[in-house]
């Protein structure tokens, strides 16, 4: 690659840097950004490579469709040298916990070029603007419409549950979100400091009131905070092998607050936890636990207190 067109492709990258909000709902800023769309559709491309794309050991979500394009052989070779270099020195690495991934995209996030990934990016964004960024945004930007519609109708009654729930009050100042084409495997994960939230448009389990339930689940992570802590005091020592317990108890809270209140709105909905097999699937271990114990706490029967110990009490010998 020459400085040239380097420079090129960093200079339209600064023009990219406009982006504004594209919805906000109770104290959440949804973004539809370019590049923070182009970080991650390169690290999906690179895993869409790999004989393990789509099985449970990928790191990324499935394309939602091929990043096929009427490109140039100059455009051909620059788009591939980009998901050759994620290939080769990101992939690899977790997007939430991976080797410096979170600063990676915090920092893309604030319209900033990190080192690492400065000249993949830069290469590539003329290429991406040209040919996919149209139809990505508009994936985003649909996906965003009708869930942030939804949100909107419920949230006044959601977010009090929740507060309730987790004993921690809701956000007072604005938390981003970004809306990408593709994710990570599980369709969103979230850094907490600052609360991020990064949700992908393309997952095929984010839709209707099960996407309202991944917003509001992924903003949890910061709410969860203390149960997690408690729940880790009394394990003890044997709270390592339980290291994700706190995560479906969260799963549970937040799926059950979203069905309540459409509940009391006669919709019929079954929390994303049960409805697709993710207990069954991930966390058999905990479903009896979980079950006997967090449906009377929020069903206000039981304190947290009470849910913990006997959460506890039936997972140690």
């Amino acid at each position: 690659m020459t400085r040239r067109t380097l420079l090129a492709g960093m200079l339209a990258l600064r023009i990219i840097r406009a982006a504004k909000p594209v919805a906000s709902v109770a104290k959440i800023e949804f973004y539809s950004d370019e590049l923070v769309n182009l970080h991650h559709t390169l690290y999906g491309a690179a895993w869409a490579r790999r004989p393990r794309s789509g099985t449970q050991r990928a790191l990324a979500g499935a394309l939602p469709a091929p990043l096929d394009a009427p490109m140039t052989a100059e455009e051909r070779a620059v788009w591939e040298r980009a998901i050759d270099y994620y290939d080769q020195h990101l992939a690899d690495r977790d997007l939430l916990f991976g080797r410096g991934m979170d600063e990676i995209k915090e920092a893309i996030s604030r319209g900033e070029l990190p080192e690492e990934v400065r000249e993949p990016l830069s290469a590539a964004g003329p290429i991406y603007r040209r040919y996919f960024w149209t139809a990505h945004d508009r994936r985003n930007r649909e996906w965003l419409a009708a869930t942030s519609a939804k949100m909107q109708s419920i949230a006044g009654d959601v977010i009090p549950k929740l507060e309730k729930f987790y004993g921690m009050a809701w956000f007072s100042s604005p938390v981003r979100a970004d809306i990408v084409w593709v994710g990570n495997r599980q369709g969103g994960y979230t850094t907490t400091k600052p609360p991020h939230a990064t949700i992908a448009s393309g997952d095929p389990g984010s839709a209707d009131w099960a996407a309202v339930e991944i917003v509001f689940h992924e903003f949890s992570h910061v709410l969860i905070e203390r149960i997690d802590r408690t729940l880790d005091k009394a394990l003890g020592d044997r709270a390592r092998q339980h290291n994700q317990l706190w995560h479906v108890v969260q799963f549970y809270l937040t799926g059950a607050a979203v069905q309540q209140v459409l509940k009391s709105r006669s919709i019929a909905y079954t929390p994303y936890l049960f409805a697709t097999g993710l207990i069954d699937r991930a966390w058999p271990q905990y479903k009896k636990a979980v079950e006997t114990n967090w449906a009377p706490y929020v069903e206000g029967k039981a304190d947290l207190d009470t849910a913990i110990t006997g959460t506890v009490k039936m997972l140690l010998p």
